[in-house]
């Protein structure tokens, strides 16, 4: 059983005073905050709050104009060993899904840094693909083709595809984006299960910030740089989130985790 509590602990993540954007630029500012091993964080703020380019430039896709980034202790300019603790599942695009190749050589792909581009995959590449299939629930489906899935399904395969080469952090762009209802529903489950059961330390990106709470044990409260950061709580107050919404926020108990509506409220 994983700790929640981050005693004696090292953060896994760890940005300290970071800037990201191009000169004259800047995108996000002066972020700071840390990921202990075990956790689930919710990334959440209004459009164009600079949530997708905080993840790219965790990820060295995005210049990092100030500050420092460390994941496992390992500083983001140590670029392949950095890279490798990271599994990435970037947000839905149509062109992805008309991959003409099945579940399993997606998933495949993943592993291309470690196989090298131009060498033939290893029977233990294969099987490590099949595994990492099975994991997220798609093993029965490794032999169809990629066009031929469900969008949760094929979403099931990107996820797979992030965690093959075992990273120690998982960071997903708004995965629930381009998929319908249920399938929405069931990825957060499954990614409930890869953090409670085993142990995957999670960030994710939502625009929803009530689709994610009940999974998160900490939130980022985002809009180019950190208005505010903690347990579901302590962020998602009516004072925190007006000054990033507006104040049409009403903010109310659903099962114990705070829920937020915007709009105008007789209450």
């Amino acid at each position: 059983m994983k700790r929640k509590d981050g005693m004696n602990r090292l953060p896994i993540l760890q940005l300290k005073g970071v800037s990201i954007g191009y000169p004259g630029l800047i995108a996000v500012k002066d972020v700071s905050f840390e990921v202990f091993p075990g956790e689930f964080v919710g990334v959440v703020g209004p459009n164009g709050s600079g949530k997708s380019t905080l993840l790219k430039g965790i990820l060295g896709l995005r210049p990092l104009l100030s500050g420092t980034i460390h994941v496992a202790d390992v500083p983001h300019h140590a670029r392949d060993e950095f890279r490798a603790k990271i599994g990435y599942v970037p947000q839905k695009n149509k062109g992805e899904t008309q991959f003409p190749v099945t579940a399993l050589e997606v998933v495949l792909m993943g592993l291309y840094a470690q196989i090298g581009w131009f060498r033939r995959p290893k029977r233990e590449h294969w099987e490590q693909a099949a595994a990492s299939l099975k994991l997220v629930g798609m093993g029965d489906w490794m032999h169809r083709h990629f066009w031929d899935l469900s969008g949760g399904q094929q979403q099931r395969v990107i996820i797979a595809r992030a965690l093959v080469g075992k990273p120690e952090l998982l960071i997903l762009d708004e995965p629930t984006s381009a998929v319908d209802i249920a399938a929405q529903y069931e990825i957060l489950e499954l990614l409930e299960k890869l953090n409670r059961e085993a142990g995957m330390t999670i960030m994710v990106v939502s625009h929803d910030i009530n689709e994610i709470v009940h999974f998160c044990d900490k939130v980022l409260l985002l809009d180019k740089t950190v208005c505010a950061f903690g347990t579901a709580s302590e962020v998602l107050t009516k004072e925190n989130l007006a000054k990033v919404y507006g104040e049409r926020i009403f903010v109310y108990d659903h099962n114990g985790h705070p829920h937020v509506l915007v709009g105008d409220f007789d209450v």
